[in-house]
């Protein structure tokens, strides 16, 4: 009796052995299971976030590239207002050149009137003089 009493606690403590073996064996590979799924998550993720850091630095080096055309663009601009400015003060300085050389001639003008108009005035008497 006591040795069939061992017999069956051996046996039992070997079904549990095999039960423990077969029952870490499946939770090794649902872990396994569980650990690819995560990884594949996680990269499905890190791909993603991968992917949209790329296309923000393209869309940066993009804006970059238009911000440079808008700057030399207004860089032009500014050049061309700068030289119509220039243009148009000269124009300003012609036409105040132009009115005081035509004062200066009108001026000249009449001081030779002047002149003319006294020397007749003086022609005149001494004709009538005579």
């Amino acid at each position: 009796m006591f040795n069939a009493v061992i017999a069956e606690h051996q046996q039992k403590q070997t079904t549990l052995r095999e039960d423990n073996v077969r029952l870490r064996k499946a939770a090794t590979k649902s872990v396994n299971k569980l650990t690819e799924e995560m990884i594949r998550t996680l990269n499905l993720d890190v791909s993603e976030a991968f992917r949209c850091q790329k296309q923000i630095e393209v869309e940066s080096r993009r804006l970059q590239a238009e911000a440079d055309r808008f700057n030399r663009q207004t860089q032009q601009w500014m050049t061309s207002a700068q030289t119509l400015d220039k243009s148009l003060r000269e124009i300003g300085d012609f036409e105040n050149w132009i009115k005081t050389m035509e004062w200066d001639m009108q001026t000249v003008a009449s001081a030779l009137e002047n002149v003319v108009a006294s020397q007749l005035s003086v022609v005149e008497p001494v004709v009538a003089s005579k």
